[in-house]
């Protein structure tokens, strides 16, 4: 009998170290994928222009990047030159009104789009000026149709090598 539970003991050790083991590699998998960039894969990103840091005015837009394999550099760039917020993945598409896919062509063939978002009920009855002292809260455009996307993706001194309207 003792001979019995000694090797339920080792069975039970070895299903528990299987399960450890695959719960490190999916943690481990995650952080690759991440930091993909790092070891010439590809990722995505994106930086969240709405919500910034240190006083910085927000944009009705997050930009968002895929297959790129300058992510860390993209998300080190949106948090230290703009003062937004980075992310692993592509924008949330919630409340995504339009946005521009990006004509530039980079170096690494990623793909860049900027999403625009109905922004109205932060906006509420303040409007465009709902901003602390009565400011935007936004920095322009802040686009509220798809027509007015459109205008915006059309602007060829925001998109000096052209952009078209683009839908999550």
């Amino acid at each position: 009998m003792q001979l019995l539970s000694s090797r339920a003991l080792l069975v039970s050790t070895g299903v528990l170290w299987l399960a450890l083991a695959g719960s490190a590699c999916e943690a481990v998998t995650s952080i690759a994928v991440q930091g993909a960039d790092f070891g010439g894969a590809s990722a995505d990103a994106h930086c969240d222009r709405r919500l910034t840091l240190d006083g910085g005015q927000p944009s009705a837009f997050c930009q968002d990047v895929q297959n790129t394999v300058a992510a860390s550099q993209f998300s080190d760039d949106c948090r230290l030159h703009l003062g937004a917020t980075p992310g692993p993945d592509l924008c949330p598409r919630a409340g995504i009104i339009a946005g521009c896919l990006l004509e530039k062509q980079n170096g690494d063939q990623s793909i860049v789009h900027d999403w625009y978002y109905d922004e109205s009920a932060i906006l509420g009855d303040g409007g465009d000026e709902a901003g602390p002292d009565g400011q935007a809260l936004f920095a322009p455009p802040v686009p509220r149709t798809v027509a007015e996307v459109a205008q915006v993706c059309s602007d060829r001194s925001r998109y000096p090598d052209g952009a078209e309207l683009a839908f999550p």
